[in-house]
């Protein structure tokens, strides 16, 4: 078992491992970490336990109603952090909606009996190149590939789909008027902007110091204002959240258009 858990992580993934093993024996082929915790960048209050539960067989309607119990179990104990993640087994690693069968999942503090959560080529890189290894062989042991381009691809699209709609759509600007909407869309941009430039995945607010040394000094003060928010615990850099949420959209609007650039770039010198 990896012994780099957050303080508050550890006793809920041991009761977890524990409540399994006792509730569903011999179902628990494999546990894996990916997400915050996995890049160093868990925080308390912020952050989920984002989790890939290898399972010996396909979940039947019997476990997956033990499997409530134990997440409902969990919850009460342990409000935060929330547990979120997929009951796969191990050829499914590494697949995608459209190859790999419905599995149960939980999300939001509800377990699905059947569906996809987060099965996606950002959560394979993590899992592969950062993932922590609770029950099973290390991750660099696992028959997982990683598709950058796909990866990519993916980003690309979240970028227009998601992002984008920030600086478009009255109900997501206004998310910028709160601190959460803040460092959630500032970080959250940056991190897209980290992985076209670099072809890697890092934390928020890595992504954030990251952009500290390549994004114009003008936008400095937004960006250490998402990271304090991140951070918790310090005073905001703006007198006005109006002022700082038109700054945080135009600042979306143009780490967008360098994203896109970036990705232009990248396909110029494949050619």
């Amino acid at each position: 078992m990896s012994s780099n858990l957050p303080p508050t992580v550890q006793p809920l993934v041991d009761e977890y491992i524990g409540l399994v093993h006792s509730r569903l024996p011999g179902l628990l082929a494999g546990l894996y970490l990916h997400g915050s915790i996995a890049l160093n960048a868990f925080t308390p209050g912020l952050s989920d336990i984002d989790a890939i539960t290898i399972t010996s067989r396909r979940c039947t309607p019997d476990d997956i109603a033990a499997l409530q119990d134990i997440h409902q179990a969990l919850a009460r104990r342990y409000p935060k952090p929330p547990w979120e993640g997929s009951y796969l087994q191990w050829h499914d690693l590494g697949g995608f909606e459209d190859t790999i069968p419905p599995h149960p999942h939980i999300h939001d503090g509800i377990v699905h009996p059947s569906g996809y959560h987060d099965i996606n080529a950002v959560t394979w890189w993590i899992l592969k190149h950062r993932g922590l290894a609770i029950v099973g062989p290390p991750p660099s042991q696992l028959d997982l590939k990683v598709d950058w381009d796909r990866l990519a691809a993916d980003m690309h699209h979240n970028l227009h789909s998601y992002w984008a709609r920030f600086t478009t759509d009255p109900r997501r600007i206004a998310w910028l008027l709160n601190d959460y909407g803040i460092q959630w869309t500032v970080l959250g941009v940056l991190r897209q902007f980290y992985s076209f430039r670099e072809q890697a995945i890092t934390s928020k607010i890595e992504a954030g110091r990251y952009a500290l040394k390549h994004v114009d000094p003008r936008w400095h003060p937004l960006i250490q204002e998402a990271i304090n928010l991140r951070s918790g615990g310090h005073a905001s850099l703006y007198r006005s959240r109006v002022v700082r949420a038109i700054k945080a959209r135009a600042f979306l609007q143009m780490i967008i258009t360098r994203c896109n650039s970036e990705v232009t770039g990248s396909q110029s010198r494949a050619r």
